[in-house]
């Protein structure tokens, strides 16, 4: 299943009967850790795009990478990438990588599969944010 914003933001705390894959995909680098219980992060990668040939791609090497192989199967994943998310075709502006999401979803094996643009993840962050982590800016 593809999951909406709106999904994800209804039922922020799901289940971690396994872990889930998050991944921070820019045009140079995609960043992949496995989180496996609430704010617990393993196996952080770091994958250099130009490596391959596509994002799906990217994910099954990191995923069958030993220190991700050796924590369990992944059957959930999201992805911030730094690109606009308007529907289930994704086409970089900044890297040649271009993908359907509900395709990546089947072609990877995810149960769920979850993409927003970088800004919009990070924005989603911010409830979760402790009070001393926060700076305001400005005066509205």
């Amino acid at each position: 299943m593809t999951l909406s914003l709106s999904d994800t933001l209804a039922s922020p705390a799901a289940s971690f009967d396994q872990p889930r894959l998050l991944a921070d995909v820019g045009g140079t680098n995609a960043r992949f850790a496995l989180e496996t219980a609430s704010g617990r992060f393993e196996a952080v990668q770091v994958f250099s795009g130009a490596d391959y040939a596509t994002l799906a791609d990217a994910i099954r090497a990191y995923l069958a990478s030993p220190e991700a192989a050796a924590i369990g199967k992944v059957s959930h994943a999201a992805i911030a990438i730094a690109n606009p998310v308007d529907g289930d075709q994704v086409r970089m502006t900044n890297h040649h990588w271009h993908f359907s999401i509900e395709g990546m979803r089947q072609e990877v094996g995810f149960d769920t599969l979850l993409v927003v643009n970088d800004f919009t993840a990070l924005a989603m962050s911010l409830p979760g944010l402790p009070e001393p982590d926060l700076v305001r800016i400005g005066g509205g």
